[in-house]
């Protein structure tokens, strides 16, 4: 549905601005409360005004509002201007119980709780003996199977010391931040009597992890990661 300004306001520098929409949460479609995206009109956009995109939460009692800003200040909204569309979402994880039933109430733009960190516990990936093969001489390892990975990689400490590595003109870049990471050979992989070729890069990966196995290998090996079937 189109949301609109509820007052006139005039931008007059290019900072993010919250415009009152006049709407108070929650959102309520057939009698349960949902959460909500704001997305901003494409008109909106035409005008030189450019709606953050925002989550509302379904439990939020306050006010909704807009976040815009312009590169080209000063422009005037007026009252009842459609600026943004608000989508409802389903709420599909009401069924899990809270770890605080802290009320949300009025609270937005800003934290309302505690510091949520999301990992991966690593010792749940796949793994497989992976063999390296590079002029006659091989190289035994354990990878971990990753399809979210681009390029695979070899710890620094794996990588046999009189075997040749080359400069790498490109990146890579993780949870840790950007690398320039030197490139090995192309080389010969082998996972479960298949085999491939790639060039890994050679960057410090978690201590227990001695390769990781990339879809540049896995998309040649066809091998699929998936909860239901075996690997293969």
């Amino acid at each position: 549905m189109d949301v609109a300004a509820a007052v006139d306001v005039t931008i007059m520098t290019t900072n993010p601005l919250k415009i009152p929409t006049g709407l108070i949460g929650p959102i309520i479609i057939n009698g349960q409360p949902v959460g909500g995206l704001l997305l901003g009109r494409s008109s909106t956009t035409m005008l030189g005004l450019f709606v953050l995109r925002g989550v509302i939460d379904a439990d939020y009692c306050g006010e909704i509002m807009i976040m815009a800003y312009t590169q080209y200040p000063p422009p005037q909204i007026k009252k009842g201007q459609r600026l943004a569309q608000l989508i409802p979402l389903p709420q599909l994880a009401k069924g899990i119980s809270p770890m605080r039933h802290d009320a949300r109430n009025q609270g937005g733009f800003g934290s309302t709780g505690g510091l949520t960190l999301v990992t991966v516990d690593l010792s749940t990936r796949p793994r497989r003996a992976v063999e390296l093969c590079l002029n006659g001489q091989i190289k035994k390892l354990t990878g971990l199977l990753d399809t979210g990975a681009d390029t695979s990689i070899i710890a620094p400490s794996e990588w046999p010391h009189d075997w040749p590595l080359q400069a790498a003109a490109t990146t890579v870049t993780g949870v840790g931040g950007m690398t320039l990471a030197s490139r090995t050979p192309t080389l010969t992989v082998v996972i479960d009597g298949k085999y491939a070729q790639a060039s890994f890069s050679i960057t410090p990966l978690p201590p227990t992890v001695q390769c990781l196995i990339g879809r540049d290998v896995l998309a040649q090996l066809g091998i699929v990661l998936t909860n239901d079937h075996p690997l293969g």
